[in-house]
C-alpha cells in the first residue's frame, strides 16, 4: 500500500473533536525482549478518523504514532478464547495474524465494537444505498443519478471531453492570492468546472477542467474551457468554478481551497467580457481572486438569436453590449471529410513578447482505415490468381519440377482463401473507425493498422494574426504482430531466403531474381515509352509534319533498340533456354509415343501461329526469333517513314501518310507486348526455380510482408489526403509534389531488443516497399468518387526484390475546384511518386539493454539509408527552378550537415536524430509519421514534444513555460484520450523505473503513468 508518513502522522494528531472515537485500550503485541520473549497485552492509547485506527505509546501526541489499522475487509468480533476481559478480536481478510484488544470495561468494550464496525468505506456504501433506495421508494427518483461524486481523485469523467464540434465561446482563467498549504509551501492549483443549464437541470454537472500548475500562488491556466456548440450558446447557464490542491499527484489526492459561481450571462456582459470574483473558502473566507477572460469564436453570431425562450437582454443591452470575437482557425473542418470522432482541445501560451497564442489541438481517426486494407487485399488475391495461371502455364515438366509446382498453387490457393475471408471479415466490421492497441494480435484484424490517427496543431497569434497548420500521423509500427516474431521480422526472414538464390555471375554479388526484377521493370519501361512514341508518330503523320515525324521515328529507333538489347541479357536468355529445352524434351517424347500408338501424324497439323511466326509449338519459339522479329518490324516503320519524307513533293496527302504508317506501327506494338510477355513469363519460371527448395519460407515472407505492406499503405494514402487537402492551394509546393514527388518522413521510437526488433525489421521493409506507391489524380465524376487501387507492370525490386508482387496506383479523385489548382502534369495524368525515409532512435529501458549488451546496427543501418534518401531529394529539390527561390532552402543544408553529423556520432539514444529529421521534413513540405509499438504512450511523448518546439521555434513561445506547456499537452491533450480509446484508461503505461531510462524530454507529468493493462 503507498501512504504519505507526514500525512498520516498529521491526521493523527488534531484535536480530539477530529476522531469519531479515542480511548485507552490493551493490545496484544509480540515481545522480542531478549530476557521477556512471548505475547503479552499492552496499553496503548487509539484514536479512530474514518477508517484509520491510530495507536500511540500515551497521550502525547506531539510524537508520531507507532501504528495504524485501515479498517477495510475485515471484522470486528468478541473474543471467544477470552484471554483477557472485555477482550475483542480484529480478523482482515486474506491475513492469518488475528489482532486481539480488550477494553477496561464491558461498556467501553461494546462501544469501540460499534464504533469498528461502521467505520469502513463498505458499511458506509451500504448505509449509503439503503437510504439512496428509501429516498428512491418514496419520492420515485434516484437521488444520485447527477449527484457529483465525493472522490477527490484528479480522474474527471467531463461532458466537454468528448467534444467534436468547436465551442461557441472559451473562457481562460487566472488567479492571484492563492494560500500556502498547510506545509507552509505554495499549493498546486487545479480547477474543475461544473455547471447548471436552469431549468432543464437541477443539479451540478462536471463540466471540464484546467491542468495541474505546480507550487504556484498565482497559476494562470493554459487550458481553455468552451461552452456551447455550433448550434448556440445557453447565457443563464450558470458556472461553478472549484479550486483544489493537489496534495499527491500519482494518487490525485487533493483538497479544495475555494470555489465561486456565476453565470456566462455576466460575463457576456462585462466589458471585454472579463470578470474578476473573489474565491471563497470552505470556512466562507476569501481565499484569492479569480479572473476570467472569456470570447466568442468567429461564425457564433449574435449570442440572443441562441436562445429559444430566454429574454434576457433588453432591446437596448442587444445593441450595446460588448462581445469579444476572436477568428478561430477554420483548420477542423477541413478534417471532416477524411476523419471521424474529432477530439478537441484548446489552450492558450505566452510569447516573449507578452503576445498571447491560441493553440488548437485536435485528434481524430481516418476514415480509411478498414476501407483501403479491404483494396489492398483485392489486389493481393487477383495477384495470387495471376500467379497460380501463368504457373499452369508453364506447360509439361519434369516430375521434380511438376511437385513443386503442385506445392507452390496449393499454398497460393490456400492465401486466396485466407485473404477473401479477411476481405468479408473487414467488410462486415461494425465499430470505431481505428484498431485499438488492444487488438494489435487479433488475427482477424491483422490487415489493419493500430490506432491510426490524425493530429493537427493550429497556431494562432492574437497580435499578428499569424496562423499556423501543423499535420502528424501517429500510427503503431507496421509489423505483423498476430504472426508473431519467433523467427524475427521480415528483413532477418528475408536474408534467410537470399541464401537460397544463385547469383547472377560467378563474380557477381546479385541474385538472378534481383536482376530479374529490374530486367522486366526496364521492358515494361521501355514498353510504356515505345506505346507513347507510336502514337506521337501517328500524330505527326497526321498532322504532315516531316521534321518532326522523322525525329520522333528517331527516338522511337533508339527505345526499341535498347529493348532488344535487354532482351539478349544472359539471364532472360538462359532462362528461356533452359524453359525451351524442357519443353523440346517433352515435345519428343509425346511425338515417339504418338507415333508408335498412331502411327505418322501430317506434319502440317504441327505448326501453329504464335503471334509473330509459325513455329511447331507456341511455347518453343526460339527467344532470338522473338527479337529479330521486334527489330523486322521497326526496320519496317523506319524505312516507310523515309519513303514517305523523301517522297514527299507538293501538298501532303496527310490521310495517306497515316493510313501507310499505321499498319506498321500496330505491328510493332504487338511484338512489343509479346516480348514483355513472354519474358514475364520467362521470369515466372526462374522464379519457379529459385524458390523451389524454400517455397514455405517464401510464402510465410509474403503473407507476413502483405500485413505490413497494408498497413503502410493505408497509413500514406491517410496522410497524403490530408497533405493535399492542406496544400492544394500553395502553386510552389503542388509544383515540388509534381516534379520530384512527396516526401514521406517516418520518425520510430522502437527499441532494437525482444520483440520490438522483429517489429522494426517489418518496418524497415514496410517503408522500403512504400517506394513503390505512386499517387494519380482524377477529376471527380459520379463513377470515380473514391479511391481506387489498380497494379501497374513494375515488379518490387530494391532492396528487397519480389518477383510475386507489382507497383501499386493510387487514384485519388479530387473535386473540380481543387482539380483545377493542380499543375497540368498532373491533372494530364502524371503520377506522384513517394520517397519514404524512416529515421528510428529507441528511448526506452529495452533500448537501454540494446545499447549496452546488444546492437543497434539494424536501426543505424536504416538510418544511413534514409540519410542518402533525404540527400537526394534535397538535391533534386535544389534542381527545381520554382523552389530554389523558396525562403526556406537556406537552412536545409546547414540541417542536413547536423544530421549527418549527428548520425555518425556515437552517442547514447540521440534523438536530436529525430528532432532534426521532423524539422527538414516540414521544411521540405513533407508527410511527417511517428510510430512506437502502439502508437500510444511513446508516440504521445514525442508528438508532444515535437508541439512544444515547433511552438518555440515558429511563434517564439515564452521560455519560462516550456516545460509547464509539455506538461499541459501531455496531462490535458488529446494524447491522454488516446489512451483511454485503446485501453480504457487515461495513464500512460510507463512506470517510475521505466522513465528513468527515458531522455528527460520524454518523461510524462506525475500522476499521468502508472501500471495500466495494455
Amino acid at each position: 500500500m503507498r501512504f504519505n508518513n507526514k500525512e498520516l502522522a498529521f491526521l493523527a494528531q488534531q484535536t480530539s473533536s477530529c476522531y469519531d472515537k479515542e480511548g485507552f485500550l490493551y493490545i496484544k503485541q509480540k515481545n522480542d525482549k531478549l530476557f521477556k520473549k512471548g505475547e503479552a497485552f499492552v496499553e496503548r492509547f487509539f484514536r479512530l478518523r474514518g477508517n484509520l485506527l491510530f495507536y500511540f505509546k500515551g497521550k502525547d501526541f506531539k510524537s508520531d504514532p507507532q501504528g495504524v489499522f485501515v479498517l477495510e475487509r475485515c471484522t470486528v468480533e468478541l473474543d471467544v478464547n477470552e484471554q483477557q476481559n472485555f477482550s475483542f478480536v480484529i480478523v482482515f481478510e486474506g491475513d492469518e495474524e488475528i489482532y486481539t484488544f480488550s477494553a477496561k470495561t464491558e461498556e467501553d468494550r461494546d462501544g469501540w465494537i460499534q464504533a469498528l464496525h461502521v467505520a469502513s468505506y463498505e458499511c458506509l456504501k451500504m448505509q449509503l444505498q439503503s437510504l439512496r433506495e428509501q429516498v428512491q421508494a418514496k419520492t420515485g427518483k434516484d437521488p444520485m443519478v447527477h449527484m457529483m461524486p465525493s472522490d477527490t481523485g484528479m480522474e474527471f469523467e467531463t461532458q466537454a471531453a468528448g467534444s467534436t464540434d468547436d465551442p461557441a465561446m472559451e473562457i481562460s482563467l487566472e488567479i492571484e492570492g492563492l494560500p500556502n498549504d498547510s506545509t507552509g509551501l505554495p499549493p498546486n492549483p487545479f480547477v474543475v468546472i461544473y455547471i447548471i443549464v436552469p431549468p432543464q437541470q437541477q443539479n451540478w454537472l462536471q463540466h471540464n477542467h484546467t491542468e495541474m500548475v505546480e507550487k504556484n500562488n498565482n497559476p494562470h491556466f493554459l487550458k481553455t474551457v468552451g461552452f456551447g456548440d455550433s448550434s448556440g450558446l445557453e447565457p443563464t447557464t450558470r458556472v461553478k468554478v472549484t479550486v483544489y490542491h493537489v496534495k499527491e499527484r500519482m494518487t490525485g489526492t487533493m483538497t479544495q481551497i475555494g470555489q465561486v459561481i456565476f453565470t456566462l450571462n455576466e460575463l457576456l456582459l462585462c466589458t471585454d467580457m472579463k470578470l474578476k470574483l473573489c474565491l471563497m473558502g470552505t470556512d466562507n473566507s476569501k481565499v484569492g481572486i479569480l479572473t476570467i477572460v472569456g470570447w466568442l469564436n468567429e461564425g457564433t453570431g449574435p449570442v440572443v438569436d441562441m436562445q429559444d425562450s430566454n429574454e434576457v437582454f433588453s432591446d437596448q443591452a442587444r445593441h450595446t453590449r460588448p462581445i469579444s470575437f476572436k477568428r478561430r482557425s477554420k483548420r477542423l473542418d477541413t478534417l471532416k471529410p477524411m476523419c471521424e470522432n474529432i477530439t478537441t482541445r484548446t489552450f492558450q501560451f505566452e510569447t516573449n513578447d507578452a503576445v498571447k497564442l491560441m493553440v488548437y489541438e485536435y485528434m481524430a481517426e481516418s476514415k480509411y482505415t478498414f476501407e483501403i486494407p479491404i483494396k489492398v487485399l483485392k489486389l493481393f488475391i487477383e495477384e495470387e490468381k495471376l500467379r497460380i495461371k501463368q504457373l499452369n502455364d508453364l506447360g509439361q515438366l519434369p516430375r521434380l519440377l511438376e511437385s513443386h509446382v503442385a506445392v507452390d498453387i496449393n499454398y497460393r490457393a490456400a492465401i486466396v482463401m485466407e485473404y477473401t475471408d479477411a476481405v468479408n471479415i473487414l467488410a462486415c466490421y461494425r465499430g470505431n473507425s481505428f484498431k485499438p492497441s488492444s487488438k494489435k494480435g487479433d488475427k482477424e484484424l491483422e490487415f489493419v493498422p493500430i490506432n491510426l490517427h490524425l493530429q493537427r496543431m493550429t497556431v494562432l497569434n492574437e497580435s499578428t494574426e499569424a496562423c499556423g497548420c501543423y499535420d502528424i500521423v501517429t500510427v503503431g509500427s507496421f509489423a505483423a504482430h498476430a504472426r508473431k516474431f519467433r523467427s524475427g521480422g521480415l528483413s532477418r526472414m528475408l536474408h534467410q531466403l537470399q541464401e537460397h538464390y544463385t547469383p547472377e555471375g560467378t563474380l557477381s554479388k546479385v541474385s538472378k531474381v534481383k536482376r530479374a526484377c529490374e530486367l522486366v521493370n526496364n521492358l515494361h519501361q521501355l514498353q510504356i515509352d515505345i506505346i507513347k512514341i507510336c502514337d506521337r508518330v501517328c500524330h505527326e503523320a497526321l498532322q504532315g509534319n516531316a521534321d518532326s515525324l522523322t525525329i520522333a521515328t528517331s527516338e522511337l529507333a533508339e527505345k526499341v533498340k535498347e529493348l532488344v538489347l535487354d532482351c539478349a541479357s544472359p539471364i532472360l536468355q538462359s532462362t528461356a533456354n533452359k524453359l525451351a529445352d524442357i519443353h523440346e524434351e517433352f515435345e519428343a517424347l509425346a511425338e515417339e509415343k504418338a507415333k508408335l500408338k498412331q502411327g505418322e501424324k501430317s506434319p502440317e497439323n504441327d505448326w501453329k501461329w504464335t503471334g509473330s511466326c509459325f513455329v511447331k509449338s507456341p511455347t518453343v519459339e526460339p527467344w532470338d526469333m522473338t527479337r529479330v522479329n521486334t527489330e523486322a518490324a521497326l526496320v519496317c516503320l523506319t524505312s516507310m517513314v523515309e519513303d514517305l519524307v523523301q517522297n514527299k513533293s507538293g501538298t501532303m496527302d496527310r490521310p495517306k501518310w497515316l493510313g501507310d504508317i499505321s499498319p506498321a506501327v500496330i505491328k510493332l506494338k504487338s511484338f512489343v507486348e509479346i516480348v514483355c510477355q513472354k519474358a514475364t513469363h520467362f521470369m515466372s519460371f526462374l522464379d519457379l526455380m529459385e524458390h523451389k527448395d524454400s517455397l514455405k519460407l517464401m510464402h510465410t515472407i509474403k503473407c507476413r510482408r502483405d500485413v505490413a505492406f497494408s498497413h503502410a499503405l493505408t497509413t500514406l494514402v491517410t496522410g497524403f489526403m490530408l497533405h493535399m487537402n492542406s496544400y492544394v492551394d500553395n502553386a510552389a509546393i503542388m509544383d515540388q509534389i509534381c516534379n520530384i514527388g512527396v516526401l514521406l518522413e517516418m520518425e520510430g521510437l522502437l527499441s532494437c531488443h525482444s520483440d520490438e526488433v522483429g517489429m522494426l525489421e517489418d518496418m524497415v521493409v514496410a517503408m522500403d516497399d512504400l517506394s513503390t506507391v505512386t499517387f494519380k489524380l482524377v477529376h471527380e465524376t459520379a463513377q470515380k468518387n473514391s479511391i481506387e487501387l489498380t497494379t501497374k507492370s513494375f515488379k518490387k525490386a530494391g532492396l528487397y526484390p519480389d518477383l510475386n508482387r507489382h507497383h501499386i496506383c493510387v487514384e485519388i479523385p479530387m473535386k473540380k475546384q481543387h482539380f483545377e489548382k493542380l499543375p497540368q502534369k498532373l491533372q494530364s495524368g502524371s503520377e506522384v511518386k513517394v520517397i519514404p525515409v524512416f529515421f528510428n532512435v529507441g528511448i526506452n529501458e529495452q533500448a537501454t539493454l540494446a545499447e549496452k549488451f546488444g546492437s543497434t546496427g539494424l536501426q543505424d543501418k536504416s538510418n544511413e539509408e534514409s540519410l542518402g534518401r533525404l540527400h537526394r531529394y534535397v538535391e533534386a529539390l535544389e534542381e527545381v527552378s520554382t523552389i530554389k527561390e523558396h525562403k526556406v532552402v537556406g537552412t536545409i543544408p546547414e540541417l542536413m550537415q547536423q544530421l549527418r553529423y549527428n548520425m555518425y556520432t556515437k552517442k547514447s539514444k540521440n534523438v536530436e536524430i529525430l528532432h532534426l529529421a521532423a524539422e527538414l521534413c516540414r521544411k521540405l513540405h513533407g508527410i511527417r509519421m511517428t510510430c512506437c509499438k502502439s502508437a500510444k504512450d511513446r508516440t504521445a511523448m514525442s508528438v508532444t514534444l515535437e508541439q512544444v518546439q515547433i511552438l518555440q521555434r515558429d511563434h517564439d513561445l515564452a521560455s519560462h513555460v516550456f516545460s509547464h506547456s509539455l506538461d499541459c499537452f501531455r496531462s490535458e491533450g488529446v494524447r491522454r484520450e488516446n489512451t483511454f480509446k485503446n485501453i480504457g484508461s487515461r495513464k500512460y503505461a510507463f512506470n517510475s523505473l521505466q522513465l528513468l531510462s527515458f531522455p528527460k524530454q520524454y518523461r510524462p507529468p506525475n500522476g499521468t503513468y502508472g501500471n495500466v493493462q495494455n
